[in-house]
């Protein structure tokens, strides 16, 4: 799985931009932005550059690849090769420039992606709680990634509080302090997940984007980002966590 059109808050069905030339090469489910300077149309989002980001603007997902496609294991999807030279766009098919359809973003479309660590592949780091909490306000455990106050979010998968979210007002890498306790005592032993995405459903989104540019980086500090909605998070089972949200206007391309 890889970024995905998952509907539009108004109803509206997507909107193709069939065969548009790419600047770089490009993989079906990766986040496109316009290109800056390769003399094309469209090439893999960047890294975000600040917070939140003003460098990139988002023109949509790469959503089939129209020019010679080739399956890559790793990115789990088609590859547009992108080439420049008379030889190698005659050896193409069809002949000509590297082509891909892209399904443009605009504001109120909604989003799918899997998060996950760096790269697709890798999780979150799992936390287990070494210390109890009785009045369920802190998560004391193993260390891992540096999650963001108030811009990270930490799930119970394993103790009473299992399925509870809650948004993260202190962060740091051995200790995860929440304003609104979880329900029960944190015993010895639970299990929890921090993903580093903005916080809850219903609440601003700050995400970053893993290296292949198809998956939100949920282990990355959250310092450089960029913002929309969140409408649906689950983190319930390693290797499946998935964010549905909206992306703000201010970070895309169109105004469909």
């Amino acid at each position: 799985m890889a970024f995905e059109f998952a509907g539009n808050v108004y109803g509206a069905a997507p909107f193709v931009m069939e065969k548009v030339q790419a600047s770089a090469n490009c993989y079906q489910g990766q986040l496109l932005r316009l290109d800056v300077d390769a003399g094309g149309v469209v090439e893999p989002v960047a890294v975000a550059a600040a917070g939140p980001d003003t460098t990139s603007y988002i023109a949509g997902l790469c959503s089939a690849v129209r020019t010679s496609p080739t399956y890559d294991s790793t990115y789990q999807g088609d590859l547009a090769t992108y080439d420049t030279t008379q030889a190698a766009q005659i050896a193409n098919d069809p002949k000509g420039p590297t082509l891909v359809d892209v399904t443009i973003i605009r504001p109120g479309d909604k989003i799918k992606a899997p998060i996950c660590k760096g790269t697709i592949g890798t999780n979150l780091d799992l936390l287990t709680a070494t210390a109890i909490s009785t009045d369920g306000l802190t998560v004391t455990h193993n260390a891992i990634t540096t999650s963001t106050s108030f811009y990270s979010v930490i799930y119970c998968r394993t103790g009473l509080n299992k399925g509870q979210y809650r948004r993260v007002t202190t962060g740091a890498t051995g200790t995860q302090t929440v304003l609104v306790a979880f329900t029960y005592d944190v015993a010895v032993g639970d299990t929890f997940v921090v993903a580093n995405v903005g916080g809850l459903p219903g609440s601003t989104a700050h995400f970053d984007v893993d290296s292949q540019f198809q998956a939100i980086d949920g282990g990355g500090q959250n310092n450089s980002y960029y913002r929309g909605q969140i409408l649906e998070l689950n983190l319930e089972t390693a290797g499946y966590e998935w964010m549905v949200f909206t992306i703000y206007g201010m970070h895309l391309a169109h105004f469909l």
